[in-house]
């Protein structure tokens, strides 16, 4: 295995930067994360302050040193425009859960394809992940649209327990 968390991986593509997220991002994450339009179609605690934004910031450099969790900041511009992360990462299984979520002044122009395809490639040829599921609102077309350009397929027979609305998708990778 070519992973062991013990540095973060940055990732670097022809548009954008995925870093760490550190303490200078609180204005950001405030903002992304109790964005009604983000938060409309996601089922998650909203941050009622910059300290829970700052408490969320420190569960994730905790997540990742636990080896649970991979938060990326996705900078555009040397702005931080959204969020890509590997949770429920599981080295012994090769598995993980992808989620995201993109300031909407920046939607439909392929950022987040672009990051998308970035972390895929990462978990599969650095973390050797096998299979990587995503959860999402059964009404987020554009995420529904951003899975299957990416070859998730929809598991229909599953569903996301306490979440009805949700819709489960898997990538395999062979």
């Amino acid at each position: 295995m070519n992973f062991n968390f013990a540095n973060f991986p940055i990732l670097e593509t022809e548009r954008i930067f995925l870093r760490q997220l550190n303490f200078d991002d609180v204005d950001a994450v405030f903002e992304l994360r109790s964005s009604e339009v983000i938060n409309k179609l996601i089922t998650r605690k909203t941050p009622r302050s910059k300290e829970e934004a700052l408490d969320f910031i420190k569960v994730c450099h905790q997540e990742f040193k636990n080896g649970n969790r991979i938060f990326w900041a996705i900078e555009f511009e040397k702005e931080l425009i959204g969020t890509i992360v590997f949770h429920h990462i599981s080295l012994k299984n090769s598995y993980a859960e992808i989620g995201c979520e993109l300031n909407p002044d920046y939607h439909k122009k392929g950022l987040m394809s672009e990051a998308m395809k970035a972390v895929l490639e990462f978990g599969f040829n650095q973390i050797e992940l096998k299979t990587i599921d995503a959860f999402t609102h059964k009404n987020n077309i554009p995420s529904i649209t951003l899975l299957e350009k990416h070859h998730f397929v929809f598991q229909p027979e599953r569903r996301d327990d306490g979440f009805e609305n949700n819709r489960i998708f898997r990538l395999e990778h062979k």
